[in-house]
């Protein structure tokens, strides 16, 4: 029986793990070497923390990635132009919400397309204009103005609330001194 010396078998190690990553990188879809596809492009004002080769969802579906992210001018605007590549088999209608949204708890950011199909489709290169980003900054802006306004109607509920609860317990007491009033109706 022939013996295989250490430096073979930590060469054929070796290219056994490099083969196996190269099928991991591969089987995992991202990688789009060799896919036919097609791109389309959507305007928006801010896209916020969204990077090259994020994905692309269609109606929760992973359908494609960004490809590129380009600063844009126009008059008095300053907008970004990502350039979306698709696969081929993908249909977008000329209808379709697309919007930024966050993945996950780690924040990763992602394009949605939201597309019921009842318009023509999307041809290739054609520009779709984004839904604006609402970050949790101006969520919460517009949370504190509108508690702002409200003040006295959430001060007026808080005491409503307050009155409605002293009132059960005073209710819930005087059933446990007097628990034959559920049984019987009070004589008018």
């Amino acid at each position: 029986m022939k013996k295989f010396t250490q430096e073979f078998k930590v060469g054929l190690f070796v290219i056994l793990c490099l083969i196996g990553l190269a099928y991991l990188v591969l089987s995992t879809g991202k990688v789009t070497f060799g896919q036919e596809g097609y791109h389309i492009y959507v305007v928006f004002d801010e896209v916020a923390g969204l990077d090259k080769k994020a994905p692309v969802m269609l109606n929760g579906f992973e359908v494609g990635k960004v490809e590129d992210i380009v600063l844009g001018y126009a008059q008095d605007r300053t907008f970004l132009t990502l350039k979306l590549w698709l696969k081929k088999d993908v249909r977008v209608s000329t209808d379709a919400e697309v919007s930024l949204k966050t993945l996950g708890l780690m924040g990763e950011k992602y394009i949605q397309i939201s597309s019921a199909g009842n318009g023509s489709c999307v041809v290739p290169g054609e520009t779709l204009e984004g839904k604006p980003y609402a970050d949790i900054d101006t969520l919460m802006t517009s949370l504190n103005t509108l508690m702002d306004e409200n003040k006295g109607r959430i001060s007026s509920i808080a005491q409503n609330m307050e009155t409605t609860s002293k009132n059960f317990e005073e209710f819930s007491e005087d059933l446990k001194q007097h628990p034959w009033k559920l049984l019987f109706k009070p004589k008018k």
